[in-house]
C-alpha cells in the first residue's frame, strides 16, 4: 500500500511540475499597440501546420446618412493571405474564420458601437459602420476555428485561435 502512496505522491508532484513549467514558459501578454496605418499583417499557427499570414484592415471611408449627408464611416475585418479564394488547396480551406468583432469608439465624440460578425471563408469583416466626425479607435478581434460553433465570438477549445488588432484612424472629411 505505501508503495502506491509513493507512486501516486510522485504523479501528482510531476503533474504541479509540469503545470507550473507550462504556465512559466507561456509567452506574456504583451503591450496594447494601436496601429495607424490601415492594415497590419500577423503570422497565426495554422493547425494543419506552419503559419498562415492574416492581414487585418480598416476601411475608412464616407457614407450616406438618414438625412441625406455623408459622414465619416469605418469597415474592418482580416484576410487570410495563404488562402487563395477559387483554388482546390483543401488543407488551406480546413480553418476558416469563425466570426470577427470589430468595436470602434469615436475619441472626440465618445460614441460607440460594437458589431460581430460571422464567416465561413477566408475573409470576415463589417460593413462601412457610421462613426461621426473624428478620431476613431478601432479593434479587431477574430477567431479562426478547425470547428466552428453557432455562437459568434466562441471557438471550440482545441484547434482554434483568436487574435485581436488595434488600429486608430484620422478624422475624415466627407
Amino acid at each position: 500500500m505505501t508503495a502506491i502512496r509513493r507512486s501516486a505522491a510522485v504523479t501528482c508532484a510531476a503533474a504541479l511540475l509540469a503545470g507550473g513549467a507550462a504556465v512559466a514558459s507561456a509567452p506574456a501578454a504583451s503591450a496594447q499597440v494601436w496601429h495607424e496605418h490601415p492594415a497590419f499583417d500577423v503570422l497565426l499557427p495554422n493547425p494543419t501546420g506552419g503559419h498562415h499570414t492574416i492581414r487585418y484592415h480598416v476601411v475608412p471611408s464616407c457614407k450616406l446618412g438618414g438625412d441625406g449627408h455623408f459622414h465619416q464611416a469605418v469597415a474592418a475585418g482580416a484576410r487570410d493571405l495563404d488562402h487563395h479564394v477559387g483554388s482546390f488547396d483543401f488543407l488551406s480551406a480546413m480553418y476558416p474564420f469563425n466570426s470577427a468583432t470589430v468595436s470602434w469608439h469615436n475619441i472626440d465624440t465618445d460614441q460607440r458601437g460594437s458589431e460581430t460578425v460571422q464567416s465561413t471563408g477566408p475573409e470576415v469583416g463589417t460593413q462601412a459602420t457610421i462613426t461621426g466626425h473624428g478620431r476613431i479607435a478601432v479593434t479587431v478581434s477574430t477567431s479562426k476555428s478547425l470547428f466552428p460553433t453557432l455562437a459568434p465570438g466562441s471557438v471550440a477549445p482545441f484547434g482554434s485561435t483568436t487574435h485581436t488588432e488595434h488600429f486608430l484612424v484620422a478624422p475624415r472629411v466627407c
